[in-house]
């Protein structure tokens, strides 16, 4: 079983009567003129890092961002959170501390609070964070709509390539930051969800987490590969260690931009705000059917994006 198919399964087992559950971002329950958002990311030693290559500080901050990303990605803003923490004794009580101060400089930097949660001792470092927020009318996955563009908020593959260079032993450098460095998009978010019709943060790959929202929308899409942005960083590091730049670019995970859909006259009006954001495909009306063209050829990515069943 996949991945795809075990949250179709869970959705199925377990459907949610107080509002959008499994399946999201994060879920949403009307509270008020508001929807509560709720989301939880997991951060596991040795599974989505190591500290062979990653601080403690750097650790502490990553897993603030990822979930702030959730919250963004429903066109939402993040209030506070909680912490559940296993923390390995041999790090020790200075590690501990060092731990909490980065997590509270994250609070700060991105103006969150840390409302409780819970504390143990582990073999591995261990971090799960429960992040709430709210938005007055949340952006979901499965709202893509025939005729709508496809928009992205940023480059991807940066982050991928950036942990190829640190298993490669190379411990500095623009892509490396990228990697160990996620910037939410918590301010374009809330200004994407008044125009947008559907929404996502990649974080496993860019044809992976469309897919998501195709196959969550009944739509397919085609994606122009020559829209995509490609830094000059990605062409140069893929250049000097004989990659083809197309499969982080489409496959690599962990970028943390947002993706969207939105009509053609929604997006004349987006045009207006003061966001970065590219063009890059089209939703078609063929159920899960993804196209990928670069220059007009259609091309066969080796693969799709990090698939946890799987990889």
């Amino acid at each position: 079983m996949d991945e795809a198919r075990f949250v179709k399964y869970l959705k199925e087992k377990f459907p949610f009567s107080y509002g959008g559950g499994i399946g999201d971002d994060a879920s949403a329950v009307k509270m008020g003129d508001d929807y509560q958002l709720i989301t939880k990311d997991l951060l596991i030693e040795n599974v989505h890092f190591s500290l062979d290559y990653y601080t403690l500080e750097e650790v502490a901050l990553k897993s603030i961002a990822v979930n702030l990303s959730d919250i963004a990605a429903m066109g939402g803003e993040a209030q506070y959170f909680y912490l559940g923490l296993g923390f390995p004794k041999l790090l020790g009580e200075e590690a501990n501390i060092t731990f909490f101060n980065a997590l509270d400089k994250g609070c700060r930097q991105w103006q969150v609070e840390l409302a409780g949660g819970d504390f143990s001792s582990a073999a591995l470092l261990f971090i799960s964070i429960t992040m709430i927020g709210r938005a007055r009318n949340p952006i979901y996955r499965h709202n893509a709509q025939t005729g709508d563009l496809i928009g992205i908020t940023g480059a991807t593959g940066e982050s991928a390539i950036g942990l190829m260079l640190l298993k490669k032993g190379i411990r500095s450098g623009p892509l490396v930051e990228k990697h160990k460095t996620v910037v939410p998009g918590i301010k374009k978010g809330p200004i994407l969800a008044n125009y947008v019709n559907a929404m996502i943060d990649v974080s496993d790959g860019l044809l992976i987490d469309l897919k998501r929202v195709l196959t969550a929308s009944a739509k397919g899409a085609t994606i122009f590969y020559e829209n995509i942005p490609v830094t000059d960083e990605i062409r140069e590091t893929c250049a000097l260690h004989q990659l083809d730049e197309r499969e982080p670019v489409l496959a690599g995970g962990e970028d943390y931009v947002l993706l969207f859909t939105i009509t053609p006259g929604k997006e004349k009006e987006l045009r207006k705000e003061n966001i970065d954001y590219y063009i890059i495909g089209e939703i078609t009306s063929q159920p899960e059917d993804l196209i990928i063209k670069d220059k007009g050829k259609v091309i066969q990515p080796k693969a799709i994006g990090y698939d946890h069943f799987q990889c």
